[in-house]
C-alpha cells in the first residue's frame, strides 16, 4: 500500500470509516489493503448522504481504477445529474469513459421525468441496452409514448417485451 500512502488514501479511508462506522474498523493500513474491504466501506458510505463529501475525497485518492469507477457509477444513481461532473472528474481519465456514459444515460432518464418530450425510433435506437431496458421497466404514464417506441423498436426481444408489458399495464390502470 506504499502508493496509497503517498496519496493519502489510508488517512482518507480512516476519516470515512470514522464518519460511517464510528471508527470501529481495526486501526492500521493493513485493513484497507484489500479492495473488498474498501468496497464495503464505500458501499456503506454511499448510503449515508452526510458521508458523500468524504467519499468523493476517497475516490480522488483511490488507486484501484475499476474500484473507483464502480463506486462513481453507484454514486451517479444516488445524486442529481447536476452533481455528476464532480464524481466523474474524480476518476482517472483512463477509467472515466464508462462513468461519463452512464451519467449521460441517467440524464436522459431525468429528462424523461421532467418532460413528455417525444422521441423517435432513431433516438431510442441510439440508447444503450441498459438505458432501453431501464426505460422499458418504467411504470410512469408520462413515458407511455417512449414505451410504445421501445415495444416496437427496442434492440432486444427482452426490451420489446418488457416495454410492451409496461405500456399495457399503464393502459389497464
Amino acid at each position: 500500500m506504499a502508493a496509497e500512502s503517498e496519496n493519502g488514501l489510508p488517512a482518507r479511508l480512516s476519516a470515512l470509516d470514522a464518519a460511517v462506522n464510528g471508527g470501529t474498523t481495526p486501526p492500521g493500513e493493513a485493513s484497507w489493503e484489500d479492495g473488498h474491504a474498501r468496497w464495503e466501506l464505500y458501499r456503506r458510505a454511499a448510503e449515508q448522504p452526510a458521508a458523500h463529501a468524504l467519499l468523493l475525497d476517497a475516490v480522488r485518492a483511490e488507486t484501484d481504477g475499476p474500484l473507483a469507477s464502480a463506486l462513481v457509477v453507484l454514486m451517479l444513481e444516488k445524486t442529481p445529474v447536476a452533481a455528476h461532473g464532480s464524481w466523474t472528474a474524480a476518476l482517472d481519465p483512463e477509467v472515466r469513459d464508462f462513468a461519463e456514459r452512464r451519467s449521460g444515460e441517467l440524464a436522459v432518464l431525468e429528462s424523461l421525468d421532467r418532460s413528455a418530450s417525444v422521441h423517435d425510433a432513431e433516438d431510442v435506437g441510439a440508447w444503450s441496452d441498459w438505458l432501453q431496458l431501464r426505460v422499458a421497466q418504467s411504470r410512469e404514464e408520462s413515458r407511455l409514448p417512449v414505451l410504445d417506441l421501445l415495444a416496437e423498436h427496442g434492440r432486444t426481444k427482452r426490451i420489446r417485451r418488457t416495454a410492451a408489458e409496461s405500456a399495457a399495464g399503464l393502459r389497464k390502470a
